[in-house]
């Protein structure tokens, strides 16, 4: 706003003082709308660039590929719906013959998840290093979670131990979408929901651990709730019988080829739908059987033999 007062010289301010007035105020309410639209593109460009900075060092720290473990095929699928995201997955070998899968969704979206996740990945790299249970892992997981947010974030967690000595899965699920796994002699569907609570939101939480035989053939599929939770124009979610249904159909194909046509799928469901949410999809099939060495290694190890076998990683 321009105001003039007191005109010095002359009668007072005339029809031409106005329009001179008018006419000077709107060139420079323009060059200040210019600057002002100017700082705000630069504002908007340094924040673009440093989420496209965030968003490479977020990729640097999930694996660029899946590692190749004889007897499986490994495959997994990331689409953030944007810059950086919550959504996390992990291949970590405790041994050669122990390989941990993880899978984990922090509550919400954008830069707060994206801080947690890289959180959980620090955190996760950091236990294994010194626990020997996976039951112990889960609950250090939660209380270091849980100091750190004091409950304003969380996170759900699938953990999961392949032996691919005894062609076997020790898992626990803290409040994770359950992973489903897909026999491949008869596409019987097993649900996997072992486990807890999730992760970062109460103090002081026990987790129980559960266990599954894996046969050749068979199909682990674990995801986040961005495939789940896809939908369509009439606001139906793909959900998890479909995504069993499309696994089962499809389960002599490859990992890569299964990730695919459920990808394809989801698309298709999908057309017409506003919910968008970061997907990780991730598929370990059984392609062949586990070497057993003597008879007794066909079952799974007791508890005490657990913590004592050194040849036993984290199980």
């Amino acid at each position: 706003m321009i105001q003039l007062l007191n005109k010095t010289t002359g009668p007072a301010f005339t029809t031409e003082d106005t329009d001179f007035l008018e006419k000077l105020s709107g060139h420079m309410a323009m060059a200040l709308e210019n600057a002002q639209l100017h700082r705000d593109q630069l504002v908007k460009q340094r924040l673009e660039k440093e989420l496209a900075l965030a968003r490479g060092i977020q990729r640097s720290l999930l694996p660029e590929a899946p590692p190749i473990v004889p007897g499986y095929e490994l495959f997994v699928l990331n689409e953030p719906c944007f810059e950086v995201g919550g959504d996390y997955y992990d291949f970590l070998s405790l041994g050669p013959q122990s390989l941990l899968l993880v899978i984990a969704d922090v509550e919400g979206k954008g830069v707060g998840s994206a801080l947690v996740m890289s959180t959980l990945q620090a955190t996760l790299r950091a236990l294994i290093m010194h626990l020997h249970s996976l039951e112990v892992l889960a609950v250090s997981l939660n209380e270091m979670i849980y100091n750190d947010t004091k409950s304003e974030k969380y996170l759900s967690c699938f953990l999961g131990l392949v032996d691919t000595r005894r062609n076997g899965l020790h898992y626990i699920n803290a409040g994770h979408c359950p992973p489903i796994l897909v026999r491949g002699d008869t596409a019987q569907v097993e649900s996997l929901d072992e486990g807890g609570t999730v992760i970062g939101l109460f103090p002081k939480t026990e987790y129980t651990r559960g266990s599954v035989n894996l046969q050749p053939g068979d199909v682990l599929v674990c995801c986040t709730d961005g495939i789940l939770e896809a939908c369509n124009f009439a606001e139906d979610e793909f959900g998890k019988d479909r995504l069993a249904n499309c696994v089962a159909h499809n389960r002599h194909l490859s990992a890569e080829q299964i990730v695919q046509a459920v990808l394809l799928e989801v698309n298709a469901f999908a057309i017409g739908g506003r919910y968008t949410d970061d997907k990780v999809l991730m598929v370990m099939k059984v392609t062949t059987e586990g070497k057993v060495q003597t008879a007794k290694q066909t079952s799974w190890p007791k508890e005490k033999e657990r913590r004592t076998d050194p040849r036993i990683s984290i199980i």
